[in-house]
């Protein structure tokens, strides 16, 4: 038996058929809990609700079954170009924009770039509990438009994707989140990712693709979708992938982000980190650095979501993308990289009066639950500030953008749903040899 909002009884159904409870009786609230009061809660619980409870409990369900899925190498349709856009469009396999078909040539092309049994099972994927496999990785990267060398990082992508500490089960809710996919290493000029203007704007095929294909794999390879299993609000399109300008770090002195996270400068890594919001600081240029951070940490006090590590005792990591016009100024003012997140800990603060009144009561219970005191705190004072954050390494900064530019972009998650997480990309072995093959001629 579950208890459910009125506006999720779809989700809900989806989800438990995806768990194996295909007929996983409901009660259902009608509306939203958050916009009616204690008394109606009330009655709604103790009247339509509590039946449908009885009812759940004492009434055997209706037998539901399942439907069988093709074999990999099934062929589910032939036709022209025109005609299996469509059929993948009815079948709810594309999201609206013209797919490649993915041929069994094709895929196979996708997989001479790994080393990988296409049989080879990464995790179980929710809400749909399918397998995350290599086959259905380079399958969902053909879809996608990727080049076929493009699939040691998509299997990276996934293995970020399937980890539990990054929980991509809870990418259906109502937020919307949509998930920001950061690259270090050699491969990002192997690949031709841009790193410099125009970061994370369309108009370069492996930042462009590898971002739909994550989109394209919640969809077809984890289940989740609009009016069914994922009830974002408004949600975002899928996000260009940002790749870090590794030159400009270590020219000024900073290691990128791959070394914070504990590997060696130039390993080939994928980062995955959910960004419920991400918003720009613009023009927080200024001849000195410390107001550059200043400007940078009252754009963040209007990002709300840094909060969330107060409600149930976790971390949140927000990200902070600085141009290297930006590290330019602070570089030579001699600020180190541990000193600008020092400085974000101790001066991106809060008012708590800002906040919702619901918000203000998740506050007042993480408080009482003894969260984060050493940062919040006990006092249940409104007009007092309070850290965004845990820690200060709890700021993930990476440098890409225009380089003559003093724009700043943060983006921020919500506490548990979608915790960074980084893994290796993993090239076959003989790598240089089929990227040669391929390279396009400039």
């Amino acid at each position: 038996m579950t208890v459910l909002c009125g506006g999720f009884v779809k989700q809900g159904k989806f989800t438990a058929k995806g768990l194996g409870l295909p007929n996983l009786p409901h009660a259902i609230h009608p509306g939203h809990v958050n916009l009616v009061d204690d008394e109606e809660l009330e009655r709604n619980v103790a009247g339509p609700m509590l039946q449908q409870v009885i009812d759940g409990l004492t009434i055997q369900p209706e037998e539901a079954g399942f439907t069988a899925e093709p074999a990999k190498r099934d062929i589910v349709f032939s036709g022209t170009f025109a005609e299996v856009n469509e059929h993948f469009l009815a079948n709810e396999w594309s999201e609206g924009l013209p797919i490649v078909p993915p041929t069994i040539e094709a895929v196979e092309q996708f997989l001479r770039f790994t080393d990988r049994s296409p049989d080879e099972v990464l995790g179980r994927l929710l809400p749909d509990s399918r397998e995350a496999t290599i086959w259905n990785i380079a399958v969902n990267g053909v879809l996608s438009g990727c080049r076929p060398e493009y699939m040691p990082v998509l299997i990276a992508i996934v293995e970020a994707m399937v980890d539990p500490k990054f929980g991509h089960e809870h990418l259906g809710h109502t937020p919307g989140t949509e998930t920001l996919i950061i690259v270090n290493g050699r491969i990002i000029k192997e690949l031709e990712f841009n790193y410099a203007q125009a970061a994370l704007r369309p108009g370069f095929q492996a930042n462009t693709s590898i971002g739909r294909f994550w989109r394209m794999y919640l969809r077809n390879a984890c289940g989740f979708l609009p009016h069914k299993t994922d009830k974002g609000c408004f949600g975002g399109n899928f996000r260009i992938v940002l790749a870090e300008n590794e030159d400009a770090v270590t020219s000024m002195g900073w290691q990128p982000h791959s070394v914070d996270e504990g590997y060696a400068l130039g390993d080939n890594l994928v980062t995955i980190t959910a960004c419920t919001e991400m918003t720009q600081a613009i023009e927080v240029g200024d001849p000195s650095a410390e107001q550059i951070l200043k400007n940078i940490e009252a754009r963040m006090a209007d990002n709300h979501m840094f909060i969330q590590f107060f409600f149930r005792g976790m971390v949140t990591r927000p990200t902070i993308v600085l141009t290297p016009a930006i590290l330019r100024v602070l570089t030579d003012q001699g600020w180190t990289k541990e000193a600008v997140r020092q400085h974000f800990y101790e001066h991106a603060k809060l008012r708590v009066s800002r906040l919702s009144g619901m918000i203000v009561e998740r506050f007042y219970k993480g408080i009482r639950e003894g969260n984060w005191p050493e940062q919040l705190g006990t006092s249940m004072e409104l007009e007092r500030d309070i850290q965004m954050v845990s820690s200060p390494d709890d700021f993930i900064i990476v440098v890409a953008g225009d380089a003559d530019r003093d724009h700043v972009e943060i983006g921020s998650g919500n506490g548990y749903i979608g915790f960074p997480v980084t893994k290796r990309i993993e090239t076959p072995r003989e790598w240089e040899t089929l990227l040669g093959s391929v390279r396009r001629r400039p």
